[in-house]
């Protein structure tokens, strides 16, 4: 292992920080709307990140279109009762330097996870695991703790070499259908095809990701030539220039992306559930999404899941708007308007974005439904890196983000559990309710679909009633690209999976 990392690293070094080179072959120039912290599997919870890396990373299971749990390295797959899995790898599937991918690896991987001295973000899905065994070179044994039925989801991690380290800016190698090249993280991202991917060569040569975090950049490159494809990072406003762009396809589908207002529950104005009852009333979804949107969203009355899940609950508390029933919830909360329809506000608060245009734009329509019923609101935009990053430390009041993809309605325990609160998951807003709780660990422990279902129905009701967060709604799946690349499809989390399969037809 060693030998590799003293040859690869300088080799890595050099490409990244060498002159832009001409890539020989076929390929596919990818815009995307920000920059990406890491690229490492074990390390990785950024949605671009998650995108990309079923190119350059196996899994034991990945997610097809639809979201549901396929084969990947893992040939076969059992469970042997209700708290063993055994998987089989299939045979001849090989790391990017050669070296064959083993059981080893994968224990490796998820030894590297749960352990707390590495600090990676995904350790807290891994807790119900009691042990990992290797039974031989192309077989492994998970056993957990307790029944926990969502397990097999938490499989899809690239698995990496036995023994590799951690480094920010040089990732370890997969076995994907392609290998890493170039990484300028704030510039582009080049990949290579894979001549040895276990399931055949993909049929381009090359794919060059660029970091656009204009947007009107990004639409320029578009119409002059400069990428051949925008997926989910095209603004509603610019979609009709797009369909006048010789040559070019544009793709909409129904979505699943749910996006929402956060709430930093520890603050002393917002801890209140009143106060985020009465945001949720005071906003005008369906003329952000008519107007602002240009109708390419579904408003959103669940909590996080969409209408299409299984485990979907629409008959939660909903908040139409509604802004006289707002102001009657912050006179109860103890935030008198001091002075009617005049000038001063009840109170002020801080809300985090990014940099994204359109996403700054939804801010201020929503800073100015606020207003109507007292509520000052600070628009602060932040580069993706340091936004992301505040949020996680929960340095925010009220902030916007979407979930992508999700298929596993256990991602409930991710966001609400009390202890998923950050670095152990996605907790941001520090929410805690022992019932909540109580049917979050019951819901990983039932086999029962039907009762899990019942569960998951309640959790929804109360996260609903309590407004942790202000559900806005679902967009659309938005694609742009050039009319002769062929075979793309569209994943339910946005994966880039099938550019593996994309050709080029008639150039």
């Amino acid at each position: 292992m060693g030998r590799f990392t003293l040859i690869i690293l300088p080799l890595f070094l050099l490409l990244a920080c060498g002159s832009k080179q001409t890539l020989p072959g076929k390929g596919i120039r990818v815009g995307l709307d920000g920059s990406i912290s890491t690229l490492d599997p074990r390390f990785s919870v950024g949605a671009r990140a998650a995108r990309i890396a079923p190119l350059l990373y196996s899994s034991l299971l990945q997610l097809d279109e639809g979201g549901r749990l396929v084969p990947d390295l893992a040939n076969l797959w059992s469970q042997l009762d209700e708290v063993t899995y055994l998987f089989r790898l299939r045979r001849g599937a090989y790391f990017h330097d050669g070296r064959e991918v083993t059981a080893e690896d994968v224990r490796a991987t998820f030894s590297f996870i749960m352990d707390p001295r590495n600090g990676s973000p995904k350790r807290g899905s891994y807790a119900p695991v009691r042990s990992i065994e290797v039974i031989d070179r192309h077989t492994i044994k998970f056993t957990l703790k307790e029944i926990y039925v969502s397990f097999p989801y938490t499989l899809t991690v690239g698995i990496v070499p036995r023994g590799s380290p951690f480094r920010l800016k040089s990732p370890p190698v997969g076995s994907g259908p392609f290998r890493l090249r170039v990484w300028r993280p704030a510039e582009e991202l080049v990949l290579v095809a894979n001549p040895n991917y276990f399931k055949g060569r993909p049929r381009l040569d090359w794919v060059k990701f660029r970091i656009l975090a204009n947007t009107t950049t990004r639409l320029l490159e578009m119409r002059k030539g400069g990428v051949d494809l925008l997926q989910n990072c095209v603004p509603a406003y610019a979609v009709k220039f797009m369909r006048r762009i010789p040559g070019v396809q544009v793709i909409k589908e129904r979505g699943i992306t749910y996006q929402y207002l956060g709430y930093n529950l520890t603050d002393p104005i917002l801890r209140q559930k009143e106060v985020r009852q009465a945001i949720s009333y005071a906003i005008d979804r369906d003329a952000i999404i008519n107007h602002t949107l240009k109708g390419l969203a579904v408003k959103a009355n669940g909590v996080v899941l969409s209408p299409l899940n299984w485990a979907y609950e629409g008959d939660v508390k909903v908040y139409d708007y509604d802004p006289q029933r707002a102001k009657e919830l912050l006179d109860a909360a103890g935030f008198p308007d001091p002075d009617g329809d005049g000038p001063q506000m009840r109170f002020y608060l801080s809300f985090k974005t990014s940099t994204d245009m359109e996403s700054r734009e939804i801010a201020q329509v929503i800073k100015g439904y606020l207003k109507k019923v007292g509520i000052g609101l600070e628009v602060r935009s932040f580069e993706w890196g340091t936004f992301f990053d505040d949020i996680k430390k929960g340095n925010f009041q009220i902030y916007s983000l979407r979930w992508i993809g999700v298929v596993d309605p256990d991602i409930f325990y991710y966001l609400f559990h009390s202890s998923s609160i950050p670095p152990n998951g996605a907790n941001r807003g520090r929410y805690r309710n022992p019932e909540v709780d109580r049917l979050l660990e019951a819901s990983r422990r039932t086999l029962d679909k039907g009762r899990r279902k019942r569960l998951y129905s309640r959790i929804q009701k109360i996260l609903a009633e309590d407004a942790v967060y202000t559900s806005l709604w679902y967009r659309d799946n938005l694609v742009v690209i050039r009319e002769w690349f062929k075979g793309f499809r569209i994943y339910a989390g946005g994966e880039y999976t099938s550019l593996k399969d994309l050709y080029v037809e008639g150039r």
